[in-house]
């Protein structure tokens, strides 16, 4: 027997309506995963990392996120001073191989190795560089990114904490252990992902990395 055209004029729509709410929040779970850092810091350049995973995973960490330009003069990598007034950054630059490299200044040597794959047959100082830095008796993984036109990145993560995610719609519900779930407003837009926590309206901006 078929159903009545009534019911099926209920149906379909309630149908549609599934569909359209899955493949929304299926677009917004896909546009959350990958690595985000944040856009505004402290004055001393503290902000937060999260890497959101495809499986419903987490991690974050607080620690340094410091924008900076960057240039090479001869075989030396000079930075922004890293105190207000203060001289420029010089890394002598030392090629242990195309991915792998030291960087020293004074009494310091930090040696990095590239991840992924080069990029620019030009510039081989471009891409992502990870290695260690030693603080408070603890050895933390630090990352570099050069980008071309003189654009870098310097992450140092304090420590991670991982937790899940679940993405209803244009909200996100993140927890951590022996945490109560936290609850933010999503949206990304063009390369922003922003999070406004609904307990206090605060508002913060991520970019990927």
């Amino acid at each position: 027997m078929k159903p009545p055209a009534s019911r099926i004029s209920i149906v379909l729509p309630s149908i549609l309506f599934f569909l359209l709410c899955a493949s929304a929040a299926e677009s917004a779970s896909d546009q959350s995963v990958g690595r985000w850092r944040s856009v505004e810091t402290s004055k001393g350049g503290i902000g937060a990392m999260y890497e959101f995973h495809a499986n419903g995973t987490f991690d974050y960490s607080p620690g340094a996120v410091v924008e900076m330009p960057w240039r090479i003069e001869n075989d030396e990598l000079v930075l922004p001073p890293g105190t207000a007034g203060g001289p420029v950054q010089k890394k002598t630059i030392v090629w242990l191989g195309e991915n792998k490299v030291q960087f020293i200044e004074g009494g310091s040597n930090e040696e990095l190795t590239r991840s992924g794959d080069r990029s620019d047959a030009g510039n081989p100082i471009i891409g992502e560089w990870i290695g260690t830095r030693e603080m408070s008796g603890r050895k933390l993984e630090m990352h570099w990114f050069f980008y071309p036109e003189g654009k870098g990145l310097f992450l140092l993560p304090f420590l991670s904490q991982h937790g899940h995610f679940t993405i209803r719609n244009s909200s996100l519900e993140i927890e951590m252990p022996n945490s109560s779930p936290v609850d933010f407003k999503f949206q990304v837009e063009g390369e922003v992902l922003t999070l406004v926590r609904l307990e206090g309206s605060v508002e913060s901006r991520f970019a990927p990395y």
